[in-house]
């Protein structure tokens, strides 16, 4: 986890020395900001204020108790908290409650406020839901909905997850993530990878699948053996004909 935040922070500090619109434009996940997943803010459904912010307190604690690049403890109620520090957005926080599949991530303003806040996938999956940003003052600017291009749902690739592959989620450490364009697809995908093997296929390797984030349908099975570099190969298990 902690090598994947470094690489976000280096993403983070090189942007800062873009222009300001740049800097704002660059203010997200590591994900395209597509205009398609923005969503209308309900002012009746959508708590569209938040006084959270990080803390005096909180920057205090987390000053005493660095190690190196952050910060982790766990809380009273089990989960486990990892924070950060960087010029650019002062702190992030990482929350993954007790046993969930999902990362809470905030983002705070310089002037402390929550400045982001949506859930991930384990901590470098698919975004799931809603994505909150809000303005320096605490009032929500923008919310994108990052399932709803996706008819086949998180809940449908969790099952044949776990009933097709016959995978544990958490056990087998299965990495899911999506990407609304994918090369040689014009509709939105997704991914799932994890070490081991392939249904009853006996070789092992890394797995790498493919659905239809529409449809649902298989479209691709690859496998890789070795660590990357000279001496990898990757076979094509399956691809779904055109």
């Amino acid at each position: 986890m902690r090598k994947i935040i470094l690489i976000q922070l280096l993403l983070i500090i090189i942007s800062c020395h873009s222009q300001d619109k740049e800097k704002d434009n660059n203010r997200t996940h590591d994900k395209p900001e597509l205009t398609k997943i923005e969503t209308s803010i309900n002012h009746k459904s959508m708590q569209t204020y938040t006084d959270e912010e990080f803390t005096d307190q909180d920057i205090l604690r987390y000053k005493k108790n660095k190690i190196e690049e952050g910060y982790e403890y766990i809380r009273e109620d089990g989960s486990l908290v990892y924070e950060v520090d960087y010029e650019c957005v002062m702190y992030r926080r990482y929350i993954t409650p007790k046993g969930s599949l999902f990362v809470i991530h905030k983002e705070y303003h310089p002037n402390k406020k929550l400045w982001l806040k949506f859930e991930t996938f384990g901590d470098r999956g698919f975004i799931k839901g809603l994505r909150y940003e809000y303005d320096e003052k605490g009032k929500l600017i923008k919310v994108e909905d990052w399932g709803k291009p996706y008819k086949f749902t998180w809940e449908q690739v969790k099952k044949y997850i776990e009933e097709d592959l016959k995978l544990d989620l958490l056990k087998d450490k299965v990495v899911v993530d999506n990407n609304l364009e994918y090369p040689g697809y014009s509709f939105p995908t997704w991914s799932i990878t994890y070490i081991g093997k392939y249904k009853e296929d006996p070789k092992g390797g890394l797995i790498r699948i493919m659905l239809n984030g529409v449809t649902g349908e298989l479209l691709v099975v690859e496998r890789q053996l070795g660590k990357g570099g000279d001496g990898t190969s990757l076979d094509l298990l399956y691809k779904k004909k055109n």
